[in-house]
Order: structure tokens, then sequence, then C-alpha cells
């Protein structure tokens, strides 16, 4: 865990996370449980983990378990030709939001502008 040098290498938050596996909240969870590493202070309001403390977490909490073989194997679907896809038949209803005839979209209502206070309310005329 120590560096070819003999120092001791600490660890920031990402590299931690990404080391464990475990949100940050989890951690501070964790932490205030007694179950997780305290982090050390390395400058006014930094704090790393040291290497060795998280590879020890981490041997502590068992050997990795061997992920499940999917139930089969998931082929990948062909793409559809123009001839495979579904057409609507002709029964289907006009879109409503298109004008018979041009194909222009109708206009939409307009807004209201200004405030909407209901009766009872108070406004706030600024």
């Amino acid at each position: 865990m120590a560096h070819d040098d003999g120092l001791e290498r600490f660890l920031g938050w990402r590299q931690v996370r990404d080391l464990t596996g475990l949100g940050r909240t989890t951690a501070w969870r964790m932490r205030q449980a007694g179950d997780f590493p305290e982090p050390v202070p390395i400058s006014p309001g930094r704090v790393a983990w040291r290497e060795r403390d998280i590879a020890r977490w981490n041997e502590s909490r068992g050997p990795t378990p061997e992920p499940e073989p999917a139930a089969r194997p998931v082929r990948p679907t062909p793409p559809r030709s123009r001839e495979d896809r579904v057409i609507a038949p002709a029964t289907a209803k006009p879109n409503p939001s298109l004008s018979p005839g041009d194909g222009k979209p109708k206009s939409r209502p307009r807004r209201r502008t200004g405030p909407v206070i209901a009766e009872g309310q108070l406004g706030f005329d600024f």
C-alpha cells in the first residue's frame, strides 16, 4: 500500500468512492457507526483517506461474489425494413392540431397574460 519510496498514499473522496462503491452519505453513516475508516485532515478544509485503511476495509467485507450467469443470452434485434413497419389503418382519426386539408397547424389559443387571482386570494401587484 505504500509507494516504492516508502511514502503512504492518501486518497480523495472520488478515489475512495471508486474503490468501495459507496455513496458519500452511506460512507458518512458507516463512519458514524464505526464501520468505515475515518478520514485524515491533510489541510484546512480538506480530508483524505489512507489507502491502507480503505484496502483493509475492502478486505474485511469478504470475498467478492461471483456474478450470476445470465439466464439466456440476449440477441440483438435486427433492424426493421420499411416493409416491416406497421402502417396505421385508413380509419385512424385525423390529427386535431392540423387544419383540414392544408396540413398547417391550427393556431393555439393565446395564454392569459397577467396574474390569475382566485377569489379570496391577495394579489401582489408590484
